[in-house]
């Protein structure tokens, strides 16, 4: 048996993988239109190919895969109406969520997300940008989490996997170039620290009583906003047909 291959002690489960090919996609690790072949998944996860395709149906009911008759499973590439949609949706759901933060949360979650934040700026700083982009997106789940409200949490962990696969789509502003040209674009996240440090001082003030929970849900809106506005939405244009080119020559 093969190193890579688990060994029933350590074998995974169809929430393992599943957690594992999320976390691929957030990380920015598996590109929109990646084909996901059920025979290479089987052979890195040492589970059957059956297995896999479980796995695979899940994540495009999940709308981060999708699958195709006669060309099988790739990564999503979300249209410019669904980036829109799921920022739109984001809005809705976590302008909710902060007002339940803001009745129910803790000291202990306020610690946290101070800690997330740090750590994001610490990623940051030392050129991490994929622990970065994980801290990012962790400090919007956990304030998700601390308003134990489990229905938009469940919802909102969908958004933040096809947010990522929206920022690697259209956030060209944002790339990273690669050390060597063979290596692939690394996709940087919009999500600034300086917004979730606002955030989280207006969480605080409206858990204090010395403000309204009005501007921390506004906060919200806005760092949604500057995320989705720093996205290039101009679709390409189809190239043009060279034989019509040639045939019809513009007139000068």
């Amino acid at each position: 048996m093969s190193p890579e291959t688990p060994t029933p002690a350590t074998a995974l489960s169809d929430d393992d993988i599943h957690q594992q090919l999320i976390e691929a996609i957030v990380d920015q690790r598996l590109l929109p239109g990646t084909k996901l072949v059920e025979d290479r998944l089987g052979q890195a996860f040492g589970v059957s190919r059956t297995r896999i395709r479980q796995v695979l149906i899940r994540l495009a009911q999940e709308q981060v895969v999708t699958i195709l008759p006669n060309k099988g499973a790739s990564i999503a590439q979300p249209t410019v109406d669904e980036a829109r949609e799921v920022f739109e949706a984001r809005t809705v759901i976590e302008s909710v969520l902060v007002r339940y933060f803001v009745a129910r949360a803790r000291q202990d979650d306020l610690r946290a997300l101070a800690e997330c934040i740090e750590a994001e700026e610490a990623a940051r700083k030392a050129g991490d940008h994929v622990t970065a982009l994980r801290q990012s997106g962790r400090f919007h789940l956990l304030l998700a989490q601390a308003a134990r409200h489990q229905t938009f949490e469940q919802f909102l962990r969908k958004l933040v996997s096809r947010t990522s696969l929206i920022l690697m789509s259209y956030g060209a502003a944002e790339r990273e170039r690669p050390v060597r040209q063979a290596e692939p674009v690394r996709w940087v996240q919009s999500c600034r620290c300086e917004d979730h440090r606002q955030l989280l001082g207006a969480l605080k003030a409206a858990m204090r009583g010395k403000a309204s929970a009005d501007e921390a849900v506004g906060l919200m809106s806005s760092h949604l906003q500057h995320i989705e506005a720093g996205l290039c939405f101009n679709e390409p244009q189809a190239p043009a047909d060279p034989l019509w080119a040639a045939l019809h020559p513009a007139r000068r």
